[in-house]
């Protein structure tokens, strides 16, 4: 028993050094940006307040970078997304700006996968006039026909 425990450790241990290699791919995270594109739900809490508000994000890969269109409460604001490497392991996130006409935004997103394979993202963001406070967010991927921000 005792050896079957060491190997199960051992293979646990694989599996979690290897998670991020799993995500970002053996080239490095080259095709994060297709990975990434497509439409989700957004559920979220803005920054110093408990408010929370829900809706779409469409994520679609332009020249080298990321275009990041956000429909939250009726309206609509583009932005800019790129993938960084953060921590010492280099591990690929997503990097968004984006302002809704009264704030500039700024958010680091924790690219993940889910168990079909969909991109879901997780991070915090901030008003770039006060980085004191976070709010944070959860986009995942609606495979059905749900509402598309254009």
């Amino acid at each position: 028993m005792k050896a079957s425990l060491s190997s199960l450790s051992r293979l646990v241990l694989v599996l979690l050094l290897s998670a991020p290699c799993l995500v970002a791919g053996a080239d490095g995270g080259k095709d994060l940006p297709g990975f990434l594109e497509g439409n989700y739900g957004l559920v979220g809490r803005r920054p110093g307040t408990g408010e929370t508000y829900s809706g779409t994000v469409t994520i679609k890969a332009r020249d080298g970078g990321l275009e990041v269109i956000r429909c939250v409460g009726g309206s609509r604001h583009a932005g800019q997304g790129s993938i960084v490497l953060v921590t010492a392991d280099r591990i690929p996130a997503l990097s968004v700006r984006w302002g809704d006409g009264k704030k500039e935004y700024r958010g680091r997103y924790d690219i993940h996968g889910d168990a079909d394979n969909y991109a879901r993202l997780s991070g915090p963001y901030v008003a770039m006039e006060d980085e004191r406070e976070f709010g944070w967010e959860l986009l995942y991927v609606d495979p059905g026909n749900g509402p598309v921000c254009r």
